[in-house]
């Protein structure tokens, strides 16, 4: 108990003339040295003063606080403040460093959800399955998804976006190319009677909660769009047909990309 009052009484001295920092930061300079001391003293390793400190003290301590279950972010920032301290009173120490000790930050890793371009098929609500269809069977924007209407931007087994609906105000056609994208036309035409847009069947804000609902029920992110599973589904097919160089232009002309940073962005999702 002598020498931990001893320590306590040593860097109080020390602790109240330390001007440096923020009022939050001297605080926490305080608890950090304090409960150094207190938890030496616990462990029964307190030594009779800072000068007589080794690091085979703090090589104790660090286990005794992941014993205890604390952070390693934590323990590194305690120990920011330790090494600081020791050498504020000229008792620095060899081996207390993150990587002598044994610490580093630990992260946890994400497994990245891998959305697959059928994504469509699974979602049953109409305008919602209608929208994610359009998105990653032809590219288009949610935007341009619900004001599209079939009679005036379906042509000649084509889609004209035309710049009145375009998310860049620029026209672009984009062919039919399978029988998914058919039974996609024909499901629209069938739902909107050909003459309507979705956003004149529908109030916008319940296709925005039709449309959110339906992505939560496939644990699918809210704040993106999809149309980039139709980039990555050109690139795989027509790649090995038309090479690199020119696909990356068709798929371009297609979604109304200007950027090759966004097409990137696109196919390494």
């Amino acid at each position: 108990m002598m020498r931990k009052q001893s320590l306590r009484r040593s860097a109080n001295l020390y602790l109240a003339t330390d001007n440096g920092g923020r009022f939050k930061d001297k605080k926490h300079r305080v608890f950090v040295i304090h409960k150094l001391i207190d938890d030496l003293f616990k462990i029964g390793e307190v030594p009779s003063s800072w000068s007589t400190l080794k690091s085979q003290h703090i090589q104790k301590l660090i286990q005794h606080w992941q014993t205890n279950k604390i952070k390693p972010a934590t323990i590194m920032d305690y120990m920011t403040t330790v090494r600081k301290f020791l050498t504020s009173i000229n008792c620095p120490l060899t081996d207390i460093d993150n990587k002598s000790l044994g610490l580093n930050r630990q992260y946890k890793r994400h497994t990245k959800l891998k959305v697959q371009s059928d994504v469509w098929t699974l979602i049953t609500e109409p305008v919602a399955h209608l929208i994610m269809a359009m998105q990653t069977q032809f590219g288009l924007t949610f935007r341009e998804a619900i004001y599209l209407i079939p009679d005036i931007h379906i042509r000649d087994d084509k889609f004209c976006i035309t710049r009145e609906i375009a998310f860049n105000s620029e026209d672009r056609t984009i062919p039919v190319r399978n029988e998914n994208q058919n039974k996609i036309i024909r499901d629209l035409i069938s739902y909107t009677q050909g003459y309507k847009s979705l956003a004149q069947t529908h109030n916008y804000d319940d296709i925005r909660t039709q449309w959110r609902m339906a992505l939560l029920s496939q644990n699918l992110a809210l704040n993106k769009t999809y149309r980039y599973l139709y980039a990555q589904q050109l690139n795989q097919e027509l790649t090995p047909l038309l090479g690199s160089y020119q696909t990356n232009w068709l798929i371009r002309d297609e979604m109304g990309i200007k950027s090759r940073n966004t097409l990137w962005s696109y196919l390494n999702e």
